[in-house]
Formats: C-alpha cells, structure tokens, sequence
C-alpha cells in the first residue's frame, strides 16, 4: 500500500502557511529586501516556475532556485548567497515539519503495518520520520526520485522496490488528479480520501474514477477487513 502525505495524513494547509510566512520574514531580515512580503516571494517562485516546470516537481530546489534567483537580482554575491540559502532553507523545513499529525493515522498505519508493506509517495518535502512516522519501508518525493504525481514514475518505483505488479499497490490519497489519476493511470489501485462535502461529480478536476472512496482514514481498516484487496 502507498499513501500520500500532505492533506491525506495530516491537514497540511495551515503547517504551509506558517513555514511560507516564517521563511519569508527570515529571508527578508537576512537579506535586506525590504519589500520582501509573500505576494513578492511568490512572484518570484512564479517566474521560476514559467522557466523550468520539471525542476519545480521537486518543491526543495523549486525554493533554492527561486531564492538564488532572487538574491542574484538583488546583488547579492555567490557567498551571501549561499549562506542565506542554506539557513533559509534549514529554517523553511524546521517549519514544514510542525506538523501535528493525529493520533488516528498513526494507528490506522500501525494496523496496515502488520499486514502490508507501507510506502510514502509524495510530491511535498516532508521526512515522514521526523514527523513520527515509521511505519514506511519506503518514501519516494517526487522531483527527487522521478517525476512528481500524477506521472507514473514514483508508482513504478515503488512497485519494482516492493518486486510486485503496479495493479498489487493500492495508493491512498486526497487528491483526485495527483492520487487518483497518478495512480490509476500508472496501473494501480486508488482510494480517494474525500474529506470535503462535495461529490466526484463536482470536482472540475475530476477524470478518472477511484477504485474506491471514502470520507475517514480509518474506513481503510473496514476494506482491508473485507478481504477486497491485494496482500504484497
């Protein structure tokens, strides 16, 4: 079984807001950018985005490009550079990792745990062991180790490492294009963790229908009991 992290987990969204906010004020502080603000910083990681998608598949060397990119504007030389960069860095991913991950995905996992081998797939920058997870023989990040979801590459991976077929993975996660398309497509099962009130009809997004869905973390325990899916 693979899942993904951010928002399927965890909520995600405010652990985000305040690391973006944080490294912002550290980067404006650090470097003297006055008028460094959030709408300035994502104007930039805009920018860097337009000019090379693929490398922002990998959201760590997305933000380094875009705060070298940034302070090269700026005047800053090579050194300043990279000591800035280097401890922004260190301080953005001290605030990614204030995550409060609850109690109920670390028993769901443990439960999983006893039966399959667990994977993490995900797009993000989180080390799912300085969060508490341990219960993932394998974590691949997409940009690092292929290309993000919903591409193939981090499904297959994960198939080759565990030596099963891509239709023996059953990928867990919340969201309909990166998880449940990703998955679909690279030949796997899908469960979409739907946490809204809305239906799959009503996600514009929405393409490809999900082997399953449920509405709580926990409803995994009740398919597995089930008996309706693979053993790796």
């Amino acid at each position: 079984m693979s899942f993904d992290l951010d928002d399927t987990l965890y909520d995600n969204s405010e652990v985000i807001r305040l690391a973006d906010l944080n490294c912002v004020d550290f980067l404006r502080n650090s470097s003297h950018i006055n008028q460094l603000d959030l709408d300035y910083w994502h104007s930039w990681k805009h920018q860097i985005e337009r000019n090379d998608p693929i490398l922002c598949e990998d959201v760590t060397a997305w933000r380094m490009a875009t705060i070298r990119a940034m302070l090269q504007f700026h005047g800053k030389n090579a050194l300043e550079i990279e000591e800035i960069c280097r401890d922004a860095m260190d301080y953005f991913l001290h605030w990614r990792h204030k995550i409060d991950v609850p109690q109920q995905s670390l028993e769901v996992l443990n439960v999983l745990q006893s039966k399959y081998k667990l994977a993490a797939l995900t797009n993000g920058n989180v080390v799912p062991e300085r969060i508490g997870f341990s219960q993932f023989a394998l974590t691949l990040w997409g940009g690092k180790n292929g290309r993000a979801k919903p591409h193939c590459d981090l499904f297959h991976q994960a198939a080759n490492y565990f030596r099963v077929e891509p239709h023996e993975i059953l990928h867990i996660g919340d969201n309909l294009t990166t998880d449940v398309q990703g998955a679909i497509q690279a030949g796997c099962q899908a469960v979409w963790l739907n946490l809204s009130e809305k239906t799959f009809a009503q996600f514009e997004e929405a393409s490809v229908l999900p082997t399953v869905e449920i509405s709580d973390l926990s409803d995994l325990l009740k398919l597995n009991s089930g008996g309706e899916f693979f053993s790796i």
